[in-house]
């Protein structure tokens, strides 16, 4: 695992939420700007965890003996950085179906959008709710910062 400080997440969900927000006015790539959005908010979500546990330097968690905070640090999940934040039931995560049968939830959307996996044709509503629950967060996050 690559260390990124509290300066990287910031400076992550910036670049990844300007070029997501181009990406939508222009209609691109779904699949390419839904992980845009999905690496901007997991970015900006670990930003707010070091800035609430006044950390700058995750080192100091990693090599601490608190391992609460490093499952939260350490995951994709983005639900579990949600409720550390203090903000669960304020934001929706839908469960996307593949057509593989299998489920993509907040820990898995950026393998949905990484690997293009194709969803189930009834899905395209949960995509939808899921790019703006992920864009609300985004705008809380901007927020916060």
């Amino acid at each position: 695992m690559l260390i990124a400080d509290k300066r990287d997440y910031r400076k992550g969900y910036e670049k990844h939420y300007e070029l997501y927000k181009k990406l939508k006015r222009n209609n691109s790539d779904v699949n390419s700007r839904r992980l845009l959005l999905v690496y901007c908010v997991e970015c900006g979500l670990k930003y707010m965890l070091l800035d609430r546990w006044h950390e700058d330097d995750p080192k100091k968690i990693f090599d601490s003996a608190d391992e609460k905070k490093k499952d939260v640090l350490k995951s994709h999940n983005l639900e579990k950085m949600i409720k550390a934040l203090g903000q669960e039931g304020n934001f929706k995560f839908p469960q996307i179906k593949t057509v593989h049968k299998d489920q993509a939830v907040s820990e898995t959307y950026h393998q949905l959008y990484r690997y293009c996996i194709r969803t189930q044709e009834k899905e395209q509503d949960n995509e939808e709710k899921m790019e703006q629950s992920l864009h609300n967060i985004a705008c809380w996050i901007k927020e916060g910062m």
